[in-house]
């Protein structure tokens, strides 16, 4: 989890793209990256099932991101 976040945080650095902020839990199951108007979940996958977003974000509007949008 660790190493993923440390990969995102670099290659963010390297496209100028800020991190407003990061946090994750004690047992480091889920970390939290926050780019202002993106926010970025990196889960276990046992996290992930429990807290399950893609339930309650399932009405959202979705949106592609593509190379020249910045995709990391």
């Amino acid at each position: 989890m660790r190493a993923i976040y440390e990969e995102i945080s670099r290659a963010a650095k390297a496209e100028d793209l800020k991190i407003r902020h990061y946090e994750y839990d004690e047992s480091s199951r889920w970390i939290l990256v926050d780019f202002f108007d993106i926010i970025l979940h990196i889960f276990l996958d046992e996290a992930r099932g429990f807290y399950n977003l893609e339930y309650l974000w399932h009405a959202a509007k979705k949106i592609k991101i593509t190379q020249n949008s910045h995709e990391l």
